[in-house]
């Protein structure tokens, strides 16, 4: 037996949506910083086993066209600080981002 509409509409309406309520945002903690990467280009006739960096370049698209232009690889570096967090009951090793 069909159903109509309208009672399809006001079961629907009945229906109230819950979405999970999100913490607020403590104004001292401290967020996460975005790693930025600084960009080298490979020396010629490096063997490929350890990294020789050569020149840094300003962005990836000069490390590219550069890396594409000598017919080289490019590296793309990010530095990290090792920190520990003490708060737990066991110390935990996490990584901080390097603000140059």
């Amino acid at each position: 037996m069909p159903v109509p509409t309208t009672e399809i509409a006001e079961a629907k309406g009945s229906q109230t949506s819950t979405r999970p309520v999100r913490p607020a945002r403590q104004e001292g903690a401290p967020q996460a910083a975005t790693p930025t990467a600084r960009f080298f280009l490979a020396k010629s006739g490096a063997t490929g086993t350890t990294p020789a960096l050569d020149r840094e370049c300003a962005a990836e698209a000069e490390a590219m066209a550069e890396a594409f232009k000598a017919g080289t690889s490019y590296y793309a570096v990010t530095e990290y600080r090792a920190v520990v967090d003490c708060t737990g009951k066991q110390p935990q090793f996490k990584k901080e981002v390097v603000k140059k």
